[in-house]
């Protein structure tokens, strides 16, 4: 990687995705100092709005590292680069200056200036990337470490795989996962109903993202909960009937199934999964194969 050729753009501003978790996070501060290790100008960022971190993923970073980040205004002019994304609509928008990027979500492949791999973290990949020019010491190897528990769901999602586990095994840790998840995992509190979960007004489910897919955008929220889907899937998908272009996906780690629907243009869509389904890297491509087959009819 030549990375002389990023002082053209300097000071660079490193960001990841509104409604930041762990991996987010922990992939922008990486990122920035694997730069700054390599003489390059640049400051982890996150939005001056919108970028509370939500309890679950506060309580894992308060385990692993210290949120020392600068906040800006997406209508800022700067040089950027964008980390655990390739959609500008998370972030900043589009029509800013994005030199480079770094993601994992394959299936959302928007910019032609970001290098995309299927890690089941953003931060695992950059490892990945770099770890033959930049020497990571024990607690950035922690960092991803949690980082990519949190992203796989402690392992249980299904985006991760033996690939994923030979890196995480480089790192040298060796947690229990299932303690660790049931330490971390907090269900979605649903007992002011679902309306806060759908209009992203609550903290602890602060989980509402946008999507633009061919000029088409739609929202999706998450709902994570053991043994509750049964007696609200009705409410749930009259919640999701209201929205039009629409995601509303339930996790039930009870049964470790998913459940998603999504409202485009008027009509329900289910989708059902036998597995505790990765939003990123399941869910949202078999919308976007929807939306295409929508388009071709």
């Amino acid at each position: 990687m030549n990375f002389e050729s990023f002082k053209t753009y300097e000071p660079l501003y490193i960001i990841g995705h509104k409604n930041p978790d762990v991996d987010s996070c922990i992939s922008t501060i990486l990122l920035a100092k694997i730069f700054k290790s390599k003489g390059i100008d640049c400051y982890p960022c996150l939005l001056d709005h919108d970028y509370e971190v939500d309890i679950y993923n506060k309580n894992i970073l308060d385990d692993c590292c210290s949120l020392e980040m600068r906040t800006i205004a997406n209508s800022d002019e700067y040089n950027y680069v964008l980390v655990d994304h390739n959609d500008p609509s998370q972030s900043i928008g589009f029509g800013k200056r994005i030199v480079w990027g770094i993601d994992h979500h394959k299936n959302a492949n928007i910019l032609s200036n970001v290098v995309i791999s299927e890690r089941c973290s953003c931060s695992l990949f950059i490892y990945e990337y770099f770890k033959d020019v930049y020497p990571f010491d024990n607690e950035e190897k922690f960092m991803i470490y949690m980082a990519s528990l949190a992203d796989s769901l402690f392992y249980k999602g299904s985006r991760f795989t033996l690939e994923d586990k030979a890196l995480i095994d480089e790192l040298g840790y060796d947690l229990d996962a299932n303690e660790l998840f049931k330490k971390y995992f907090i269900p979605t509190d649903l007992s002011d109903g679902l309306n806060r979960i759908f209009n992203n007004t609550d903290i602890e489910n602060n989980n509402i993202k946008v999507y633009n897919y061919r000029g088409i955008k739609f929202e999706s929220a998450v709902v994570k909960t053991y043994n509750q889907y049964e007696s609200l899937k009705n409410d749930f998908i009259k919640e999701v009937e209201k929205r039009d272009n629409f995601l509303g996906i339930w996790i039930d780690f009870d049964k470790e199934m998913s459940f998603a629907y999504f409202n485009y243009n008027g009509i329900v869509k289910e989708f059902i999964y036998d597995c505790i389904a990765s939003r990123a890297a399941t869910v949202i491509p078999d919308i976007y194969k929807y939306i295409d087959d929508n388009l071709h009819n």
